[in-house]
Order: structure tokens, then sequence, then C-alpha cells
């Protein structure tokens, strides 16, 4: 396929399946520019593999699979950059007045640990290791609906115990900018 003609048919995927393309990616990201950005690289993508299509039939298919990899590749990024940025805090002075997300960090691991097992390995595969439902759900041998309710189970729990241990005080945007323990016992007085 040459390229006048990799770019006329990409044109008429375009054409034809965008507003499908832009609800399916709008339903799995919240973010408007994201979700823009995504659908954008999705096209891109298209364009460039163009020449690995082997049946114009099944072009619909080929096109959300690339769709559904580009999320995914989407969240990957997003989940290394908070990674990133989770490490930063950890490698920054814990002593810092106003570095409360660290100070908490180790508070909410403590917390998780206490949990009921079946919530607590969920949890801490999701949260601290970054595992998808679904591997969770294959690694544990449990139906994706069960691995989700645990997990569920598990943030209900926790924000219990976050909210029978500190009084928390937000910004603007929802972070905690300051905290005080309600108990000199809560996380064995390091929060």
């Amino acid at each position: 396929m040459n390229k006048v003609q990799q770019r006329e048919v990409t044109e008429q995927i375009w054409r034809e399946l965008s507003s499908r393309l832009r609800q399916f990616v709008q339903s799995r990201i919240k973010s408007t520019a994201d979700a823009d950005d995504v659908l954008q690289s999705v096209f891109l993508n298209i364009h460039s593999k163009l020449d690995t299509l082997c049946k114009e039939d099944r072009i619909e298919s080929w096109v959300f699979q690339i769709t559904r990899n580009t999320i995914a590749d989407h969240f990957r990024k997003k989940r290394a950059v908070q990674l990133d940025s989770e490490t930063a805090i950890e490698d920054s002075d814990h002593t810092v007045p106003g570095n409360v997300t660290a100070e908490l960090s180790e508070c909410l691991v403590k917390m998780i640990d206490s949990l009921p097992g079946d919530q607590r390995r969920a949890l801490s595969m999701y949260e601290l290791e970054g595992l998808s439902q679904k591997d969770i759900a294959n690694r544990v041998s449990i139906s994706l609906s069960g691995t989700k309710s645990r997990i569920q189970r598990g943030r209900k729990s926790l924000k219990e115990m976050l909210k029978a241990c500190c009084e928390f005080e937000f910004d603007g945007r929802g972070n905690i900018f300051e905290y005080e323990a309600n108990d000199s016992d809560c996380c064995d007085g390091e929060c």
C-alpha cells in the first residue's frame, strides 16, 4: 500500500469510526484532554500499522484492538509517572514540614497489612504492586467481580480506619495538607 492509499484508508476509518472510537475512549478515560490525546494516538497507530492489516473485512475489530491497546498504554504510562512521583516522595526527607503524603504512606501500608487476608492481598496487589484487577483475579483464582468486591471492601475498611485514626484537612484539589491523630495508638503513634 503506498502513502496516498494509506492516507485515504486512514481518512475513511476516521469518517466511519471516529465518533464511536471517541465514545469508547471517553467511557474509559475521564479527562477529555487525555481522551483526545489517546484518540490521536490511536489514529497515528492505525496509520502506521495499516500494512499489518491482514483481512480488510475485519478492519473494525482491528481498529478497536488498537484502541484498547492504546488505552492500556496510556494507563501504564500514567501509572509509571505516578510511581516515579511516589519514588520522589519516598526519596525526599520525611522530616520536611508539609510532606504529609510521605508521612501517611507508612501508616497506610500498616493499615493495609492489618486488613483481613483477602482484602489485604487484593488491595496490596492493586494499590501497591500496580496489578490490574483482571491480573489479580487470575493470580488468586477468583472471579473478576470477586476481586473488585475485595478491593472495594478493603478501601471501605481502610477509609473507616483512617477516619477513626486521624482528622484531615484538604486543599482545594482534595489533597491532604494537614492532619492530626485522634489517638496516640494510631499506627503505633507514627502518623
